[in-house]
């Protein structure tokens, strides 16, 4: 079997697994659903009061919503692994990945893939599709949408594994800081405008949710910046996933087996 073959096989064995508890896709489902509809509730609530949130329409701010569900939908779906590893390193599960002749962290983050990421993608998508269709926005923006989902999906993802690094240092069957970038995800939602400066160099800079989603909107919606912003994403993007695999090498150099 060649070696890509090896991650799509682990990916569907275990995805066939977890579809094996039809109640639990459901309520996953539907419960991720409400969750991102609730903060739709919560930012109608807001449009209220003011028509625009730091010079981006309902319509716009709808748009980037899409834009991080669907990123965290896929992240959930195909990485979601990563969340584990905490636990992972306290039993000694690592050992028998050690064994195999693969890419170990490719390898490790498909084998677990969460049910209610449908939530969030359908949810998602069903934003982004109804934001761009309101705005009239042009194919060219419709065809730029998959290389910004992916870009961000890919960030998320190398965040996630940069912070759950950090457990080959420490002891606990909980990685808390793990947190960190899923929270910072969340705040993305919104235009980095309406958040005071530190925060705004923090989600463009350190964790730099914004170059996925905010500067290619501001670009898309004539908000300011230029073409040239749109080619911020996929450097970025890079330049974090040579981040989390470095993380991620230098986290196995410390791993110490839990014995027999």
């Amino acid at each position: 079997m060649k070696e890509p073959n090896v991650y799509l096989a682990a990916f569907k064995a275990a995805l066939q697994a977890k579809l094996e508890y039809r109640t639990d896709l459901v309520v996953g489902l539907i419960t991720s659903m409400l969750l991102q509809l609730a903060a739709l509730c919560f930012l109608t609530i807001v449009l209220q009061t003011t028509p625009e949130l730091g010079g981006f329409r309902g319509a716009e701010v709808v748009f980037l919503f899409g834009l991080v569900a669907t990123c965290l939908g896929a992240s959930e779906l195909l990485f979601n692994q990563i969340w584990l590893l905490p636990s992972s390193i306290v039993m000694g599960d690592l050992d028998r990945l050690l064994t195999y002749p693969v890419n170990t962290l490719l390898f490790y983050l498909v084998t677990r893939p969460e049910l209610h990421a449908f939530g969030n993608l359908l949810t998602g998508l069903c934003y982004i599709g109804g934001s761009l269709w309101f705005l009239g926005a042009g194919w060219t923006t419709w065809l730029s949408v998959p290389v910004w989902i992916a870009c961000g999906t890919l960030l998320y993802t190398s965040l996630l594994v940069i912070f759950a690094s950090i457990s080959f240092r420490t002891l606990g069957h909980f990685g808390q800081q793990l947190f960190i970038p899923h929270n910072l995800l969340q705040a993305s939602r919104y235009p980095l405008s309406v958040y005071p400066a530190w925060l705004r160099g923090l989600l463009l800079v350190m964790v730099p949710y914004g170059a996925c989603n905010y500067l290619p909107a501001s670009v898309l919606f004539g908000k300011g910046g230029n073409a040239l912003w749109l080619l911020i994403t996929p450097l970025v993007t890079a330049v974090f996933m040579l981040l989390a695999h470095a993380a991620w090498k230098a986290g196995l150099r410390r791993y110490e087996s839990s014995g027999s």
